[in-house]
């Protein structure tokens, strides 16, 4: 009797034993799946710079860049660590972790050896628009085929087997093809010539039937009808230049650059055009990740899903009236109100510390030329074609007459290498000539060539945010930089660009809110690529395959 008890004994210890891994597994597992938001958010404003957080604090509302700034974490010194800043390579650098040296967009376009011309960066002649006018229209036949690494999103699939949804907005295609990677549940962006958000056969045969009626409700419409007026009294908008000044750039030769802008009034037949250049883009955008939310039933269920949201309209915006004018105020004054509503909308669709998000930019935006050279600084345009001209008559004197120089723009000189090759000419030799004369010419500060950057690691300055920025297979043969306040001449008329390794190109907001981040701040120099890094320790997911940057710490203790 007592030996039976003592078998029965040893038994029920041995099976509660062996179910105790289990047991503890799966409190893990709960604990884990308990941790992670239902939903993630990346949000990023097209040439949105640091100093914006400040120079119109004031007149933020208290629940947008202010609860960010107040209940969130915010990296003060975040920089990108490549050049060029452009919007494509930005996106693609976010959500990677990488550099172009290995995510392979390089640039918004670049030239194309292999089929001689200007290539872009999403393009993708295999794929069909839907949504567009056309099947074959263009602006549908894109996709993620020049992304040479995997995306956050990505391994976020990856690691659910795909059960997590990704979503991609924008009105920029390229700001919502790069971030939402290869395999999201959708990427949408706006058709210029219909007014439309389109996508391609990329990511499904046939448009959602939630986009269809979105569509349908005609809204950019609407807000065209409504106008861009200001948000406050103009005597309010004492951080900027006057309403008309000559540093903008007009919306037509009829219509100056002052408020109020109603499109049908002087561009009725390119209203979808100008529509980006408003305001209104981002809040017709907004309304759009609203529904997609909604329709797509992100955050709804335990797995974590993720929604990237780029705003391109402060881009657009940023481009024409310069980063001091009224518009670029009004601008960041009414997104400030939109995040407001949006957040609130994420509280009661998702739950309030149910989410996470991070805010930053793709870059920043340069101080207009003209306006820096009235202050007396050294600054000024670069005119491409003369200097193309005046760099293939310097090479014909040593090699005698052709047409050596390929491309010459955006800070980049293509050689023509096929001819190069006939004449049996160095290569290398072309390229150092290319260098020496380009160093000549007024503004420009630096050039390297293609050889010296595949020989030699730039470690230091502006040199290595070249190197981090060049890729061997699609790159130029010589890069250059502009000097600080000098820019390409289409913007002699007005309005701003970017593109530089200067701190007015690079230097970026970046706030992280929700879930399982802590408030605070830090001044340590954070890199565009520990975003991604970030990321994937905040959700337990393995690094994007290109990443180089590390975890922000400071956030995950």
């Amino acid at each position: 009797m007592n030996f039976s008890i003592k078998i029965g004994s040893i038994l029920s210890f041995l099976v509660v034993f062996i179910s105790l891994p289990s047991f503890a597994q799966e409190e893990t597992e709960k604990k884990l799946i308990n941790s992670r938001p239902k939903l993630v958010i990346g949000i990023v404003v097209d040439q949105m710079r640091y100093d914006y957080l400040y120079r119109f604090y004031d007149q933020y509302s208290e629940n947008g860049f202010k609860r960010l700034l107040n209940d969130g974490f915010s990296c003060e010194n975040t920089h990108y660590n490549y050049t060029p800043t452009n919007t494509a390579p930005g996106h693609a650098s976010i959500f990677t972790g990488a550099t172009p040296t290995n995510h392979g967009i390089i640039n918004n376009n670049w030239y194309s050896r292999t089929e001689n011309r200007k290539f872009y960066c999403a393009e993708d002649k295999t794929v069909k628009g839907l949504g567009t006018p056309n099947p074959d229209d263009k602006q549908g036949q894109m996709s993620p085929l020049n992304l040479k690494t995997s995306t956050i999103t990505d391994e976020l699939r990856l690691a659910t087997n795909q059960k997590a949804k990704v979503v991609g907005v924008s009105i920029k295609d390229r700001s919502a093809i790069m971030p939402a990677g290869h395999i999201p549940n959708g990427a949408y962006w706006h058709d210029a010539s219909s007014g439309k958000m389109i996508s391609s056969t990329y990511y499904f045969e046939e448009l959602p039937k939630w986009v269809n009626d979105f569509n349908d409700k005609k809204l950019p419409d609407a807000y065209i009808k409504k106008g861009w007026e200001l948000l406050f009294p103009l005597a309010n908008y004492t951080g900027s230049f006057a309403d008309e000044n000559k540093y903008e750039a007009n919306p037509t030769k009829e219509k100056k650059a002052t408020f109020p802008y109603f499109i049908e009034e002087f561009d009725a037949e390119k209203k979808y055009r100008q529509f980006p250049y408003t305001a209104l883009a981002n809040s017709f955008l907004k309304d759009f990740a609203e529904t997609a939310i909604l329709s797509e039933k992100l955050g709804e269920d335990e797995i974590t899903d993720f929604l990237t949201l780029s705003f391109s309209a402060t881009d657009y915006v940023g481009h024409r009236y310069g980063i001091y004018s009224v518009e670029v105020q009004d601008t960041y004054l009414r997104l400030d109100r939109e995040l407001a509503t949006f957040f609130e909308f994420l509280d009661k669709n998702v739950g309030e510390g149910e989410y996470t998000l991070f805010l930053t930019a793709d870059h920043a935006g340069a101080p207009t030329p003209s306006h820096l050279h009235d202050l007396q600084f050294d600054a000024d345009y670069l005119e491409w074609k003369p200097m193309k001209d005046s760099l293939n008559n310097f090479l014909e004197k040593a090699y005698g007459e052709g047409d050596f120089v390929s491309y010459l723009s955006d800070q980049d000189v293509y050689l023509n290498r096929e001819l190069l090759l006939e004449r049996k000419i160095s290569l290398q030799e072309v390229q150092q000539k290319t260098r020496d004369f380009l160093l000549t010419q007024k503004g420009i500060s630096q050039a390297i060539t293609a050889t010296e950057l595949s020989k030699q690691i730039q470690r230091t300055g502006f040199m290595q945010l070249i190197q981090n920025g060049f890729n061997p297979r699609l790159s130029p043969d010589v890069a250059f930089l502009y000097q600080s306040g000098h820019m390409d001449s289409y913007y002699k008329k007005g309005g701003t660009n970017h593109g530089t390794p200067y701190t007015y190109d690079t230097q970026v907001p970046l706030l992280f809110f929700g879930k399982n981040i802590k408030q605070g701040n830090t001044y340590r120099r954070v890199e565009i690529t520990d975003i991604a890094a970030t990321l994937a320790s905040l959700l337990k997911l393995q690094q994007p395959s290109g990443c180089i940057g590390n975890p922000i710490v400071e956030i995950l203790e």
